[in-house]
């Protein structure tokens, strides 16, 4: 083989390799850095893993709601604690509230209080609710007489303001809510005969299921 040969045949192989090198779109990454789907390298001490999106938020509907819990009456008088129970009317943003409380009845300062609301969620559709409600009602007040410890009650008429903050338990395919309610009452109507009262605030504490 003359050299003109050789050197026709290194020219050759030199034009295969190059080609063959021009042809790999990416190069062969290092063991130590594996890549993404798209070529791009993971940062070193970097999370490899992709994380997967939260599933939305399922707020189930519901007609009727129940409610009970601990209630704590604050007055001109000493704290009192006693109970509350409401039932919650409508199954979007707004609806009826009948409600009744009880505390210490049947002794000095006792009360039994039944209202009726109107009420708005402002986060209809949301974990959060926070909730606005006004109405009236009927509140019975117990008293005991110091000197001859006859006992007395009377009946007022009163307004009522309500906020509420509830949330929705993540309890599946069950609209079930814990929340804190602050109730204002302010006594509107009594009778001739009726002491004079003033107004008071219930801090309450419930737990809800609806159906």
């Amino acid at each position: 083989m003359n050299l003109r040969a050789l050197a026709s045949l290194t020219c050759l192989a030199s034009t295969l390799s190059s080609g063959a090198a021009l042809a790999q779109p990416f190069a062969e990454p290092p063991p130590d850095h594996p890549v993404l789907a798209d070529g791009s390298e993971i940062p070193q001490g970097g999370d490899r893993t992709i994380a997967e999106p939260e599933p939305p938020f399922f707020a189930p509907r519901s007609t009727l709601r129940l409610g009970v819990g601990p209630a704590l009456r604050i007055s001109q008088n000493d704290p009192d604690g006693g109970l509350f129970a409401a039932v919650d009317i409508g199954e979007r943003g707004a609806g009826l509230r009948l409600s009744g409380s009880w505390v210490r009845v049947g002794e000095d300062h006792g009360m039994q209080e039944y209202t009726g609301e109107l009420w708005i969620d402002f986060g209809e559709g949301e974990r959060l609710h926070p909730i606005l409600g006004a109405g009236a009602g009927v509140a019975r007040v117990d008293r005991v007489d110091p000197v001859s410890a006859d006992h007395s009650a009377s009946t007022v008429g009163v307004g009522v303001l309500r906020g509420t903050l509830q949330y929705a338990l993540p309890v599946r395919g069950t609209d079930a809510r814990a929340g804190v309610e602050l109730v204002g009452s302010i006594p509107a109507i009594r009778g001739s005969s009726a002491p004079e009262l003033n107004p008071w605030l219930l801090l309450v504490a419930t737990v809800g299921v609806g159906f």
